[in-house]
């Protein structure tokens, strides 16, 4: 008999292409941060002067609430105009598909202007001045709103395209109404699959929040804008702001992670609402007493 064929000894090839990219980077890196701390120019003091400052901090939450008010109305007009554009009546679909179409397809900037200067249109609305009515919060938070269900109102769409139509069907199975199957069976499922974008959204609505600083909505940029245009620091105050819509973003975005684990945990539950409703069903059918039969004289 022949000698036994020696095994092959495999090795790992070392990944020295990924070191050299790795110590690449933070080269740049290091050399891009060493420069920014050695720039007199940057006044860092002044930047830590203005960034606990009380104007930047009141910019800081009127830039919270237009987000957070914004998102919510947002959300709530996006599930009517999702069920408005699967609706079977054409003329619904319709209206709610051109309401998708026009304020997707405005920019948000010219929306925030034509609401800021809607006095020109209706000096007066009710009986009163249209100026004092809509200020800069107010036409901001009406553009922000409109704009961002138009978006919103897609995701939810698509989410509930999501939903396997045999759920529903068999929700209507069991005795449920349309509109029982739709807030028990295909909500709850649309929720899980629209949070994901639905936070990105939000991420997006928190700094176009910035583009209310065009008719002085008292935003953080506004606050900004009003502080170097005193002083003149322009740049160490636009990197306050900076530090603050990142700080603000990176807080969104470990909420959002937090509602993805709270209501996908394990990312297979999509059809436990309707397994749940179908074993009670037969549950009650099978426990509930039988009705008698009728006895003939």
């Amino acid at each position: 008999m022949g000698s036994p064929v020696p095994g092959i000894k495999a090795r790992r090839r070392k990944p020295y292409g990924q070191w050299a990219s790795g110590v690449l980077i933070l080269a740049v890196a290091g050399a891009f941060v060493w420069s920014q701390a050695g720039n007199q120019n940057l006044d860092w003091a002044s930047v830590g002067q203005f960034m606990f400052h009380p104007a930047i901090l009141s910019g800081v939450v009127v830039t919270l609430e237009l987000s957070v008010f914004s998102m919510v109305i947002s959300v709530v007009l996006a599930f009517g105009i999702a069920l408005m554009c699967q609706s079977r009546n054409r003329f619904t679909a319709a209206v709610g598909q051109i309401y998708v179409w026009f304020f997707r397809g405005v920019p948000l900037l010219v929306q925030i202007l034509i609401w800021f200067n809607l006095a020109v249109l209706y000096p007066t609305i009710l009986g009163t001045d249209t100026n004092q009515l809509i200020s800069g919060f107010t036409a901001g938070l009406f553009a922000l709103s409109l704009a961002e269900s138009g978006y919103m109102a897609e995701i939810i769409r698509g989410g509930i395209l999501s939903v396997n139509k045999g759920q529903t069907d068999a929700g209507l199975s069991i005795g449920l109404t349309r509109g029982q199957t739709l807030r028990r069976i295909v909500i709850p499922q649309t929720i899980r699959v629209i949070i994901p974008p639905t936070g990105n959204q939000f991420i997006g609505l928190l700094k176009a929040s910035s583009l209310v600083s065009a008719i002085g909505g008292s935003d953080l940029l506004t606050q900004t804008q009003l502080i170097y245009g005193q002083n003149f620091k322009i740049v160490p105050l636009l990197i306050v702001a900076t530090a603050w819509y990142l700080i603000l973003v990176s807080v969104a975005s470990v909420g959002q992670y937090f509602l993805e684990r709270r209501f996908n945990p394990d990312g297979a539950a999509s059809g436990r609402s309707v397994r749940q409703l179908l074993k009670r069903n037969v549950l009650l059918q099978k426990f509930s007493p039988s009705p008698r039969k009728a006895v003939r004289p």
